[in-house]
């Protein structure tokens, strides 16, 4: 199982210290939303890659819309995973997959709320791609579980599947014996007192589960 670390709602200063702290430890670092909303993706996410050139980043841009263009500058700034919502029109997510492919980089579709016969379809559709099983973060981890179990039976035969939302060291061995593949954390890594000892904590328990 590989660990994700997603870094959101911070300064560029703190960011470039959190990356220093996971660098080596986490195997995909996240640029986040809001983070690409308030620098821009160009200073967040190329700002990250010149730093760290060996760095897997994710750009969690949410793409809805406009998926060739956005995927072009996501992985042009410096992205190996971007990140289109599951809700978007079938077009958009191939001209996502469209671009992903022609860059030789991954992409991941955010499942957030999406109703069963729509996840089985894109599943089906895309089976290449990186699947996100998303507790939104207002609901603060209640219903992982439950959301996991729920999604992994319609997600058979995927590239893989990522899960976010309320993750923690205690339950990566639920969430491996479940079927995910990469478990993204964000605030019990980048909100606690010593980052790096938090995100090899992670990765220890990822490597034994």
């Amino acid at each position: 199982m590989k660990i994700q670390t997603a870094i959101d709602r911070v300064s560029l200063e703190r960011m470039l210290e959190i990356g220093e702290a996971v660098c080596g430890i986490s195997d995909i670092v996240e640029i986040g939303t809001s983070l690409i909303k308030d620098y821009g993706m160009q200073i967040s996410v190329g700002t990250m890659r010149k730093r760290f050139p060996q760095m897997c980043i994710l750009a969690d841009i949410k793409t809805c819309d406009e998926g060739e263009y956005e995927f072009r500058k996501a992985y042009e700034s410096g992205a190996d995973i971007a990140v289109v919502m599951g809700f978007s029109s079938t077009s958009t997510i191939k001209a996502c997959a469209a671009v992903a492919g022609e860059y030789g980089k991954e992409y991941l579709i955010d499942l957030l709320e999406l109703p069963d016969e729509r996840v089985r379809a894109l599943a089906d559709r895309f089976p290449e791609a990186i699947f996100g099983i998303h507790l939104p973060s207002d609901l603060q981890g209640e219903g992982l579980t439950e959301l996991v179990l729920k999604k992994m039976k319609l997600l058979g035969g995927v590239h893989a599947v990522a899960a976010a939302g309320g993750v923690k060291p205690e339950n990566l061995s639920f969430l491996k014996n479940a079927g995910v593949d990469i478990a993204i954390a964000g605030g019990a890594i980048t909100g606690a007192g010593d980052i790096k000892a938090a995100a090899d904590t992670f990765a220890r328990t990822a490597a034994r589960v």
